[in-house]
């Protein structure tokens, strides 16, 4: 497969000068994801789909949080199979194979290294009953973030709820906070808490885009996007820090 040039104007869609500010503050607290934005996940919970059940996948084409319940009822599954289609997403066995994405640890030690350790967090909406193998997961693949600073609920509360009591939080300690999540649901639930400080930073996996605007709202895709990997964020950060 022929790959695309690389065209930054393509990659980065946002407010620029406002990414590059906040980014640049030694003082700035930085919020990642884990599924989608740190660890490639989708990769051994759509490998396993494939392999058990004979259809194909593509982390590329995914287009929703029931990507793989559409696969599931064109094949013409049963109700109480399709039920199941996604169960990979919340199996800790399965989500302990993925790996960090391509480009994405050398963001994370940029970070550390313009804002401290201690200002860098994890925030994710991942069930209660991960959060042993979550833990594990981060402290393997990135052992330089804090464990105190990974953010998990610890009850059955709303993801998005959870999420914007962690950032409202975070925000009283920083001149800025940007939040990093593929999910342009989580990023639009952030955005609407109308946090003044608050830079939201959107790297959609496969297919998905935002249908909102917001002027503190950044997209940024995926290149190479066959790999989905994070090398125009690693970029991002890098121009607006030189």
């Amino acid at each position: 497969m022929e790959r695309k040039p690389y065209i930054w104007s393509d990659l980065f869609q946002g407010n620029w000068e406002l990414f590059a500010v906040a980014v640049r503050n030694p003082e700035t607290v930085f919020v990642y994801d884990i599924d989608g934005i740190l660890v490639y996940s989708a990769k051994p919970v759509l490998k396993k789909f494939s392999d058990e059940n004979g259809i194909a996948t593509d982390p590329t084409k995914i287009n929703g949080w029931s990507y793989l319940t559409c696969l599931a009822k064109a094949a013409g599954w049963p109700a109480e199979r399709i039920e199941h289609a996604e169960d990979g997403w919340y199996n800790p066995q399965v989500l302990l194979t993925a790996r960090k994405y391509l480009y994405i640890k050398p963001v994370v030690l940029k970070t550390i290294g313009l804002s401290g350790v201690e200002r860098n967090h994890v925030l994710t909406s991942r069930n209660p009953g991960l959060r042993n193998s979550t833990l594990k997961l981060v402290g393997r693949e990135f052992p330089e973030i804090l464990s105190g600073n990974i953010m998990i609920r610890d009850n059955d509360a709303d993801p998005a709820e959870f999420k914007g009591r962690c950032l409202w939080r975070l925000a009283k300690t920083a001149p800025w906070v940007v939040f990093i999540d593929d999910a342009p649901d989580f990023i639009k639930s952030a955005l609407n808490l109308k946090i003044a400080n608050l830079v939201a930073v959107n790297i959609p996996q496969g297919a998905v885009l935002p249908d909102f605007s917001d002027d503190r709202l950044v997209v940024i895709k995926r290149y190479p996007e066959n790999l989905q990997a994070m090398y125009p964020l690693l970029d991002a950060v890098e121009r607006a820090t030189r």
